[in-house]
């Protein structure tokens, strides 16, 4: 099979063009990508601890931790310890952030919208659902590796 028939390459070479496209529209925000999806996460569920974001995120504590790190020095989000756990942290999104989050949600939506261009609803809704059988299936593999 040639690679641009591998829906491995396709899938990964949508997700690098995507996150660039997303990406030049960040740099007025002077935020990354990766820093956008803790943001987003946290101004969905707010007060998580770095260990359930990066559970969330499907990312590693130590990346995350400095992606985090990242946010407060900008002053976007907060960590303090945890009254639960002293041995972790809990971070919180700041109120200087949800403008961004509002304005940059528009954004992610644009791109995805241009991702999508020429697709039917119906199309749309298939190929989605087909994303959630793949994630799926390699979340369950992973599960019982």
């Amino acid at each position: 099979m040639k690679i641009q028939k591998s829906l491995g390459y396709l899938l990964n070479l949508c997700a690098r063009l995507m996150k660039r496209t997303l990406d030049a529209e960040l740099i007025k925000y002077d935020i990354t990508t990766t820093q956008w999806g803790v943001l987003k996460l946290l101004s969905q569920e707010n007060h998580l601890s770095q260990a359930e974001i990066a559970d969330r995120a499907n990312g590693d504590r130590a990346t995350l931790g400095a992606v985090i790190d990242k946010l407060i020095a900008k002053g976007l989000v907060k960590k303090e310890l945890s009254p639960k756990d002293r041995r972790s942290y809990i971070v919180t999104i700041l109120p200087s952030a949800t403008i961004i989050v509002d304005e940059v949600s528009q954004l992610a939506e644009n791109v995805n919208h241009l991702a999508l261009q020429g697709l039917s609803q119906e199309q749309m809704d298939t190929f989605t659902e087909c994303l959630r059988v793949i994630l799926l299936n390699l979340e369950e593999k992973k599960d019982h590796a």
